[in-house]
């Protein structure tokens, strides 16, 4: 087992580092391998602290189209969630020790996937949204498409206010200042729709922890 999470933690950081510098055709190789020790084993690196750089690597599984699935892309969207989710609650589970430069990190590769991926999320958030009014028809399951979607930069805004807490003008950084720039220019944010970004992170850690462990997340 401890070889197993070695070269996966080794593989995380290889692709990253090869997707970063621009070398994609190793990047993939490392990725698709990352991918097949996934396959068998999803939760390997839950406990350990490399459980959020696996997350970044699927964001990168993502953009280079490793998988030419739909349904499989949306559970590896979901899969990416999860693993960044749990860094985050691994790092701020040590406070008041946390490191504020990690959270940055990991909360701005949270804003990246949902933002990237929106539509990934969208039946998740549905499926427990409108848990207890099902749709009765097309136009009523299009109405409640429409209305998690509106919801959807509630998540992106709520982990750019929780760095804004931080780093006052989130850091100079220059994707964040623009999606927030976006999300404020498209919706009125009010208190109330932050704390249901927040809200909706936890619902959304815990539906997609629970689908995979009992084996209901493709991927």
């Amino acid at each position: 087992m401890t070889s197993s999470v070695e070269q996966l933690r080794k593989l995380t950081v290889q692709a990253i580092e090869k997707g970063q510098n621009g070398k994609i055709r190793a990047c993939k190789k490392d990725l698709n391998t990352i991918y097949m020790i996934l396959k068998k084993d999803p939760f390997l690196l839950w406990d350990d602290n490399a459980i959020s750089q696996l997350g970044k690597a699927i964001i990168m599984m993502l953009h280079f189209d490793l998988i030419d699935d739909e349904e499989q892309n949306i559970g590896l969207a979901h899969l990416s969630y999860l693993y960044i989710s749990k860094g985050i609650e691994q790092e701020e589970s040590l406070s008041p020790e946390e490191n504020p430069a990690e959270l940055f990190r990991l909360r701005k590769d949270r804003v990246i996937l949902m933002k990237s991926c929106d539509d990934s999320f969208v039946d998740s958030l549905q499926e427990f949204y409108f848990a207890d009014s099902k749709a009765k028809d097309l136009d009523e399951y299009n109405e409640q498409r429409k209305a998690v979607l509106s919801r959807l930069p509630y998540l992106q805004f709520a982990d750019i206010h929780l760095i804004e807490q931080e780093y006052k003008n989130l850091k100079d950084d220059v994707y964040l200042l623009e999606t927030a720039n976006y999300i404020e220019h498209e919706n009125n944010i009010s208190n109330e729709n932050l704390k249901e970004g927040l809200l909706l992170h936890k619902i959304l850690y815990k539906h997609t922890h629970q689908k995979l462990r009992e084996g209901r997340l493709l991927f």
